[in-house]
């Protein structure tokens, strides 16, 4: 340790430096690695209660919520409406999936792509169907001018119905 050549008294105080600061960062290292290794954080995200694929033990739930005594606990309680919710929102899904097939809605678009018209859809699809587009002038028996007249004049959409004629074949 007593040189007297100053280069090496530099050079080894800097060997020093870097030797405290390596071993005070393998000594934080160290605490994290070891802090990390006790501590657990409890963040919620653990599964509790029973499996919600096993719908034995969701109906044994369910019921005792429905015919059973009145939870004592908090965990209880959830446990019996999450069981309850399973078979709730399997019957409401049930029922309408029931009522859309007794009482079909009356739209357009009802008719054209409900399920029962999927496949018929997909295979239509592939084939040859007409353009959707307009080739030629679709024949209109209304004349535009003399609607705008009428509008503009009278500013009623009034036609009187006309009678079809009868045909003599006497």
């Amino acid at each position: 340790f007593g040189s007297s050549n100053p280069v090496f008294r530099q050079t080894e105080t800097h060997e020093h430096a870097l030797a405290g600061m390596f071993s005070r960062s393998i000594a934080v290292a160290r605490r994290s690695t070891l802090a990390s290794a006790v501590a657990k954080r409890g963040l919620g995200g653990a599964a509790r209660g029973y499996d919600v694929y096993d719908p034995t033990k969701n109906l044994t739930i369910a019921r005792s919520w429905l015919t059973g005594p009145p939870a004592l606990s908090y965990s209880v309680y959830k446990a019996q409406c999450e069981s309850v919710r399973l078979f709730v929102f399997g019957g409401v899904i049930l029922y309408l999936t029931y009522d859309l097939i007794k009482n079909p809605p009356r739209s357009s678009y009802w008719l054209n792509w409900r399920p029962d018209r999927v496949v018929m859809n997909f295979v239509t699809g592939f084939g040859s169907s007409p353009s959707p587009f307009l080739k030629e002038k679709l024949p209109y028996e209304t004349n535009p001018l003399a609607v705008y007249v009428e509008l503009s004049t009278t500013r009623s959409c009034y036609r009187p119905i006309k009678e079809p004629e009868a045909d003599e074949e006497e």
